[in-house]
């Protein structure tokens, strides 16, 4: 209260105090926007929780109607003469119709080569981390949709690198981790699977189904966990949702096309080397055990702190920590091979 010049009293606020009020509201909101951050991407991951969990009783829709997991994909011929076709069609191209995206899955001919194709840019929500916000447009990944969810493709994509024990971890791991969305070698070509419950021998509620990956993934050293950081926009490498990239046997090299169509080879789209500028370097919907949660390029890895979300082959979404350890990460990753996994 201050007197005005005629000597009545006059309420307002002096300078100083007005100074002092607009500290104060500064440190409540300091102290505040932690929380609200918090609670923000709470609500993002119960989110993410959710599409992981859709995408898991998609699969087990697909498994009612076909009795089967869905393949890893749908690659085309491998053998006799040309010429030979490599249609490069994924997972989740197949569970389109359990994901209320009938329209969509009745467009794409799974006997034809899926580069090229209308429904290679189509945003699906269900696909995507609500708290990944990088490559939200196709244009930004080559006109590809993007997806931050993966099958385990296995231990390695070459199975000469396959390994019993891994030297800088002082592990050992099973030499080979067969995913349920995964790929096996019958005849001496590796080939998607299609996996039956009884196949899934160590238990469906004891192995993955899938997993998330960030859209810059994360770079560091391989066969642990928790180990690398993620990845700038510039330089980062992401998973298309309906193209997949075949790299076993005799469709990783000529006269294999890449899974855009171009000359021969097994990427869709390399990784930029340090120092690069992007566009980013994209791979089909899986990951390999041998990169490790947060750690490597190559495996599962996500922007929730410290942890991927993960469905398990029962259809329930649970957690797993970079702080996990990685010889486990590989047993809950193989669906058969007959180590059974306690609590973790």
């Amino acid at each position: 209260m201050r007197k005005t010049g005629d000597g009545r009293s006059k309420y307002g606020f002096t300078l100083i105090e007005l100074l002092v009020v607009i500290a104060i509201i500064g440190v409540l909101v300091g102290l505040l926007l932690p929380a609200v951050q918090q609670a923000r991407e709470s609500a993002r991951r119960v989110s993410c929780g959710n599409h992981v969990k859709q995408l898991g009783l998609a699969a087990h829709n697909y498994l009612d109607a076909k009795k089967t997991f869905p393949p890893r994909g749908i690659w085309g011929i491998q053998t006799g003469s040309a010429p030979f076709t490599e249609n490069h069609h994924t997972w989740i191209t197949l569970l389109l119709p359990y994901l209320e995206e009938q329209a969509l899955a009745d467009s794409i001919d799974l006997n034809q080569p899926a580069w090229g194709k209308p429904h290679v840019d189509k945003k699906v929500a269900t696909l995507r981390c609500p708290t990944d916000a990088f490559f939200a447009e196709p244009s930004e990944t080559r006109n590809l949709t993007i997806t931050n969810y993966v099958g385990c493709e296995g231990y390695d994509w070459w199975r000469s690198r396959y390994v019993s024990t891994v030297a800088s971890h002082g592990g050992t791991v099973n030499a080979d981790v067969t995913g349920v969305l995964g790929q096996s070698r019958e005849n001496g070509i590796d080939q998607p699977h299609r996996q039956r419950p009884q196949d899934v021998i160590d238990g469906l509620s004891k192995t993955l189904l899938l997993a998330e990956v960030a859209s810059t993934s994360f770079f560091g050293p391989a066969g642990r966990n928790g180990a690398g950081v993620p990845g700038v926009p510039s330089r980062a490498y992401c998973r298309a949702a309906f193209i997949d990239m075949t790299t076993g046997g005799e469709i990783g090299a000529s006269p294999w096309k890449k899974a855009n169509g171009d000359a021969p080879g097994n990427w869709i789209y390399g990784v930029p080397g340090g120092g690069g500028s992007g566009p980013p370097g994209v791979g089909g919907p899986v990951f390999m055990t041998y990169g490790g949660i947060n750690s490597q390029t190559w495996g599962a890895n996500s922007f929730h702190p410290g942890i991927v979300q993960i469905a398990l082959a029962d259809g329930s979404v649970r957690t797993a920590s970079e702080t996990l350890d990685w010889t486990l990460w590989n047993l809950i990753c193989s669906s058969n091979d007959g180590k059974v996994t306690g609590g973790w």
